[in-house]
């Protein structure tokens, strides 16, 4: 009898899992960019809306945007409050997938992003950055993830790379991207990203800046 409540038990779960749409399937969850690389998902919840229950199963780096209350729910388990806090990023391995919704406690949108790194295997073994203006915050087989705080004027070199560079703005500036071949001014917001395989020199204009770079392998 024992046995046989396991199995209904276990088939019963394997069944729900299999129902829950994949996080770049969940409807708040939008595929902004992606390559062999990379999927950036770009998610906003407006205050007291929910995901769906979604399934997270893919290596990934998330970015906090905004500071904002919310509660996460794993599936089968008693919801959690949170707070996220804007100008935060951190690497997930997802060995074990995630199955959760999450809503917001607050009265303004939640933003933030999350970057799928869909490579599989590391595919270069470049060293990695030496810039003093950038701070190491996680070393990983397919990623290496820096922050940059500058000042106006400032400036840093991104050396060219196979695999390529993920520049991600965490608040509103501006900044010149200059490579041999072009060179490119942007006005980026909170989420604003671009993507770079040349050597790149990346330069802040008028105001302060504060970057995540995500660096794979």
């Amino acid at each position: 009898m024992q046995k046989w409540l396991f199995l209904v038990f276990t088939f019963c779960s394997g069944g729900y899992a299999i129902a829950q749409p994949a996080v770049r399937d969940e409807p708040r969850h939008h595929n902004v960019f992606e390559n062999n690389y990379v999927r950036v998902l770009d998610v906003y919840l407006a205050p007291h809306d929910t995901t769906q229950f979604h399934i997270h199963s893919t290596p990934s780096v998330f970015v906090g945007l905004t500071n904002t209350a919310t509660v996460g729910q794993l599936a089968g388990q008693q919801p959690v409050k949170s707070d996220f806090v804007a100008g935060r990023a951190w690497y997930d391995s997802l060995v074990t997938p995630r199955i959760h919704r999450v809503w917001t406690e607050d009265t303004t949108w939640f933003h933030v992003m999350d970057v799928e790194l869909t490579g599989g295997r590391p595919r270069t073994n470049e060293p990695g950055l030496q810039s003093t203006s950038l701070k190491l915050l996680f070393d990983e087989p397919l990623v290496r993830g820096y922050t940059a705080q500058l000042s106006a004027k400032e400036n840093f070199k991104l050396p060219s790379s196979k695999a390529g560079y993920l520049l991600i703005s965490f608040d509103e500036t501006s900044v010149t991207l200059q490579s041999a071949n072009h060179t490119q001014q942007r006005l980026m917001k909170a989420g604003h990203y671009s993507w770079i395989n040349e050597a790149t020199i990346v330069q802040v204009n008028d105001m302060p800046a504060h970057l995540l770079i995500l660096q794979l392998r």
